[in-house]
């Protein structure tokens, strides 16, 4: 896949530098420009800005991505493992900074996928409107620093559907293989990919080229080439006892009655109208809509990328109406990729039309309010309420502080840190050596903790203190706990706000513990 991506980049800038030296507009005035000078300010102003504001990361960070990855398991207990590696991997390469770094790679690499995808059937200029316009869809700028399975799949689900174009037109065995390596990095991601493969595989069977290469032998070399990057996850899944499937299970049905599991899927797709919808506003006053009901019909390109965009969000209500799982609005981040494509393609015969530098203004006014917004809602507003949000948290203070109690009493490393995922991620990010989380102090969820490790290493054992200091029951009945007290730590942006409390204890080393 690397290799392809090189050669269609390579191809790029050998098209682009002749379109520039045929145009009679400036440099400056070609969408490519803009395209890359948004990837740019994605790359640098959603990593810093958030970096510079906060005093831990987000929460998903914490404890799907650096509580998890810290042990590279080939899977854990709710999700699959390679955006919790990848998280382990950035922060352990460049610190704090890192998992926002990773998060805007991600989105960026979004971006160039779509608008390959998009110069495959249509000018070079156009197909990078239709990823600029990506930038008004909400999942591109306030989620995008908390980096987590969803994100994780933006640029995989893109890559995907760009790659399936590529398999469909041309047939070349480099690019099924591809779609293989993309599908299965998806999977390896979230489960939740499986409906875009889905809806792959309905679009082959709805259209009559789909239909002849189903008879080749390209998409099943593409499901040979998935699972074999799946296959150690997949043994792990079998070793394991399927853990992740029993989390999504244990979740399902909870909306029990029949009003609980219509709304929710309804509550979904409300969502994601919303969160696409400054970027179709932008589209209208750029002058790209409204759209030719005709020429929709007859765009082969359009009912593909149709095919792609709506399938997944539908199916997934769907499952929710029947099983009662329910449905997360950041499910939607990776669904809308091929959003600005449609509207580009769909309104083929007003782009000579459109308004390009209100496109621009409107795009430079979007991604400010998206970074403003950003800070309102998680630097801002929780100072002036007094309430820190998730970034706020006193990580470093937690972790020194824990550290050498442990030491202090143990005379030894600290080694295992036992509380919820959030909490414990926190202290054992910050502590030197990094120790394991073990989540909930349970062995299920922390396979990699077992009672005879407990017994020759100890255990800190932490719990936020509400009502009163005792720990939580699923705390306090651990054998061989000793509780020590409470500590209590000022918010580091918000020190008028009510201490933070967390009460401690530990299960010394070469406790019995069964």
């Amino acid at each position: 896949m690397i290799a392809i991506l090189s050669a269609e980049m390579s191809q790029l800038s050998a098209t682009h530098s002749q379109l520039i030296r045929a145009s009679r507009l400036s440099h400056l005035a070609e969408p490519g420009y803009w395209l890359a000078a948004l990837v740019s300010c994605q790359l640098v102003f959603w990593t810093l800005i958030p970096w510079l504001f906060s005093s831990s990361l987000p929460l998903d960070v914490v404890s799907d991505g650096l509580a998890w990855g810290h042990e590279w398991q080939w899977g854990y207990y709710k999700h699959p493992p390679l955006p919790s590696w990848a998280a382990e991997t950035f922060f352990d390469a460049f610190g704090m900074v890192g998992p926002y770094l990773l998060s805007q790679v991600a989105v960026a690499l979004t971006y160039l996928f779509v608008f390959l995808l998009g110069r495959s059937f249509m000018p070079t200029r156009w197909a990078a409107v239709g990823a600029l316009l990506l930038a008004g869809v909400y999942y591109f700028s306030i989620p995008t620093p908390e980096f987590n399975h969803n994100v994780a799949q933006m640029p995989l689900w893109a890559a995907a559907s760009y790659f399936y174009y590529k398999s469909w037109k041309s047939g070349a065995t480099r690019w099924w293989i591809a779609l293989g390596v993309a599908a299965g990095l998806g999977l390896l991601s979230k489960y939740s990919t499986a409906v875009l493969l889905i809806a792959i595989i309905a679009h082959s069977i709805s259209t009559r080229s789909g239909r002849k290469v189903l008879l080749t032998s390209g998409p099943y070399l593409a499901i040979l080439v998935c699972l074999a990057v799946l296959s150690f996850h997949l043994v792990w899944l079998f070793q394991s006892g399927f853990p992740t499937l029993r989390y999504a299970v244990g979740r399902a049905g909870h909306a029990a009655s029949i009003t609980g599991r219509v709304v929710a899927p309804c509550k979904f797709l409300l969502a994601q109208a919303v969160d696409i919808a400054p970027a179709l506003i932008v589209a209208a006053i750029a002058g790209l809509l409204p759209l030719n009901g005709k020429q929709v019909a007859r765009s082969e390109q359009l009912s593909f990328l149709l095919w792609l965009t709506l399938t997944p969000p539908l199916l997934t209500s769907l499952i929710s109406l029947i099983t009662g799982l329910g449905a997360r609005d950041m499910w939607g981040a990776p669904m809308w990729n091929l959003t600005g494509l449609i509207v580009v393609e769909a309104g083929r015969e007003r782009r000579e039309f459109a308004a390009l530098p209100r496109l621009a203004y409107c795009l430079i006014a979007v991604f400010g309010i998206g970074l403003c917004g950003y800070l309102l809602t998680n630097v801002f507003v929780p100072q002036w309420k007094n309430r820190p949000s998730r970034i706020q948290w006193p990580a470093q203070g937690l972790a020194q502080s824990f550290t050498a109690a442990w030491e202090n009493r143990e005379h030894l490393p600290l080694q295992i840190v036992a509380a919820d995922g959030w909490l414990a991620g926190l202290v054992a990010m910050d502590a030197r050596p990094r120790p394991s989380v073990w989540i909930d102090a349970s062995f299920v969820k922390s396979p990699w903790i077992t009672p005879n490790r407990v017994a020759r290493q100890g255990a800190l054992v932490l719990w936020r203190v509400q009502k009163n200091d005792s720990p939580p029951a699923s705390l306090g009945r651990l054998p061989g706990l000793k509780v020590l007290g409470t500590k209590s730590f000022v918010w580091p942006s918000t020190p008028g706000a009510q201490p933070l409390r967390i009460g401690y204890g530990i299960i010394a080393v070469n406790a019995a513990i069964k």
